[in-house]
């Protein structure tokens, strides 16, 4: 049930947010959507944030489980951005509140766990200092980052497969070769 449950506030949550600015969610608004007590809400999240979080989370794990190859980065990445684009209202609010830095940090950490997998990968071969590894997806995280909040900002005009195809064309190659430049 407790899975079930989280389930519930995360749709009412998605619900809430495609007519309102998180920073103007209450948790009222929420159990209000989907039926729920106060209490239920609190039995499983310390907060509206901690429900952002969940929600994020289980989101890009569903998008990204088994795409984190050198290979198929791109197709993850895409993932996301449609993902984005087809919630548009909903990125919109969060990124027009006061919490764009929550999200920004939110995001960050999502690809660099995806990226980082990447990197790992690319360097089975090698011998390279953990500390470049996670520089190498540190600097890659930034760029995706910084290029999605942009095509946020622009109202999500640029197609997404666009903006991976230009990716793809700056970066391959560029993992092996820092890693190669980096080894012992």
């Amino acid at each position: 049930m407790t899975t079930e449950t989280k389930v519930i506030l995360q749709k009412s949550l998605c619900n809430v947010l495609h007519h309102k600015n998180i920073d103007k969610i209450t948790v009222k608004d929420i159990v209000n959507d989907c039926h729920l007590t106060r209490q239920t809400f609190y039995n499983h999240f310390s907060d509206i944030y901690d429900l952002v979080e969940y929600s994020a989370s289980s989101t890009a794990k569903r998008v990204l489980d088994g795409r984190a190859t050198y290979d198929n980065w791109q197709a993850g990445f895409y993932d996301i951005m449609i993902l984005i684009k087809q919630n548009h209202r909903l990125a919109k609010n969060v990124y027009q509140s006061i919490y764009r830095d929550v999200m920004r940090k939110y995001i960050y950490k999502v690809i660099y766990g995806y990226i980082i997998v990447i990197v790992e990968k690319q360097s089975q071969d090698i011998r390279v200092d953990q500390s470049h590894k996670d520089f190498i997806a540190h600097f890659y995280s930034l760029a995706f980052v910084a290029i999605i909040f942009d095509w946020i900002n622009n109202d999500m005009k640029d197609d997404p497969k666009e903006i991976v195809d230009q990716i793809s064309v700056l970066i391959t190659g560029d993992f092996q070769k820092a890693l190669q430049n980096y080894a012992k």
